[in-house]
């Protein structure tokens, strides 16, 4: 069944119910669709945290090779 048939079958269903269970079902449905959108917010978070680590470790890279540019030619190591 594709969503729009489930969509029509769920209003179909529906039809005759009285509003205190039209409300139930309203809520469950608003509980689920939150649900989901909490999901997804820690998805996004979780993605965001991995990418500012990545950049970190980059921009460390960076400081690193800037801060000992010609570092072997400065200082020599003596065997």
């Amino acid at each position: 069944m594709n969503k729009l048939e489930m969509e029509k079958t769920i209003l179909e269903e529906s039809n005759g119910l009285s509003i205190f269970t039209l409300r139930e079902i309203l809520d469950f449905v608003r509980f689920v669709k939150s649900k989901h959108m909490e999901e997804g917010k820690m998805e996004l978070v979780d993605n965001v945290k991995r990418e500012l680590s990545e950049l970190d470790k980059a921009s460390l890279t960076q400081h690193l090779e800037a801060e000992f540019k010609d570092y072997k030619e400065l200082y020599p190591y003596e065997q």
